[in-house]
C-alpha cells in the first residue's frame, strides 16, 4: 500500500446488478479475493435491480455463503440510479465503492481508490484509459464528457460515466442523490458532487471486455434521456464552482 493506511479503511462495495446471472457469482468471488489479497475489510452489497433471470437467487445464495455479503432487491426494475441510492442508504462502512456487476472492472484496483480517499478527497472516479466498448458508445461518451461535463458544467473529468467510483459515506449522503424526476441521475453523479462542494479525484483504471451477459444501454435513446436530464440539472444547479477542482492522476 506504499505506506498509506488505505488497507485499514473499511469499505462497502456496492455491486449494481441487472440480469447478470452469468457474472454475479464470479464478480462477487473476485471482489472477495481482492479483499483478502489487498488486506481490505468491510462488506459487499449485491443490489439486484429487479433482474428477470437467476441473478436474484444467486445473490441470496452468495449472501448465505459469505458473512460479509448482503443481498438487496428491487421489484420490479427501478433503474441504475435507484440501485445506487439503495447502496448509499444501506452501506455501513465509511467508504462506499460503486462497481458495475458486468466484470468489466478490476476489483484489485479498489486500494487505488482508497488511497485517494485517504489523501482527503471525498469522491474518486475511475477513468477507463483503454475502454473496451463499441465505437458508438465511446463517441457518445466522449461528446458527453467534453461538451456537457467539462464545458457546460465546468468539471474537469474525462470519464464521468465510468462504473467504478468511491465516495466517503458523508459525501454519498450529503450530496442528496435523489433520482426522483430524473431518468438517469447517475450520469450526473460527479457534477452533483461538484456543485455540493465535494472534492473529486480521477484515477486511471483498467477496463475489460464483457465475458458474459449483455449491456441493456440503448445508444439510440441514451442521448435524448441525457439531454432531458441535463436541462433539469441545469435548471436546478447551473454551473456552480466546487471547493476544489478534480485532480487527474
Amino acid at each position: 500500500m506504499n505506506g498509506s493506511r488505505a488497507g485499514s479503511i473499511r469499505c462497502s462495495t456496492v455491486v449494481l446488478i441487472y440480469n447478470e446471472e452469468e457474472n454475479v457469482q464470479k464478480q462477487t468471488e473476485e471482489i472477495l479475493s481482492a479483499y483478502e489479497e489487498c488486506g481490505l475489510d468491510g462488506e459487499i452489497l449485491l443490489v439486484d435491480d429487479g433482474s428477470m433471470d437467476a441473478s436474484g437467487r444467486i445473490c441470496d445464495e452468495l449472501a448465505e455463503k459469505y458473512a460479509i455479503v448482503r443481498a438487496l432487491h428491487h421489484s420490479p426494475n427501478k433503474g441504475r440510479s435507484w440501485a445506487i441510492e439503495t447502496g448509499f442508504e444501506n452501506a455501513k462502512e465509511d467508504v462506499i465503492i460503486i462497481l458495475d456487476g458486468d466484470r468489466q472492472y478490476e476489483p484489485r484496483e479498489i486500494p487505488k481508490f482508497l488511497e485517494k480517499i485517504d489523501e482527503g478527497y471525498d469522491v474518486v472516479t475511475g477513468n477507463r484509459t483503454d475502454r473496451i466498448d463499441n465505437w458508438i458508445r465511446r463517441l457518445i461518451s466522449d461528446v458527453y464528457n467534453k461538451v456537457i461535463v467539462q464545458w457546460m458544467l465546468g468539471l474537469r473529468v474525462r470519464d464521468q460515466n465510468s462504473g467504478f467510483k468511491a465516495l466517503t459515506k458523508e459525501a454519498a449522503i450529503g450530496m442528496d442523490f435523489r433520482p426522483d424526476s430524473y431518468l438517469g441521475l447517475h450520469r450526473f453523479i460527479l457534477p452533483l458532487a461538484n456543485v455540493k462542494g465535494y472534492s473529486i479525484a480521477e484515477i486511471d483504471i483498467k477496463h475489460y471486455a464483457r465475458v458474459g451477459g449483455k449491456s441493456y444501454i440503448k445508444s439510440y435513446t441514451v442521448v435524448f434521456i441525457t439531454l432531458r436530464d441535463f436541462i433539469r440539472f441545469w435548471r436546478e444547479h447551473g454551473r456552480k464552482p466546487a471547493r476544489r477542482t478534480a485532480r487527474q492522476s
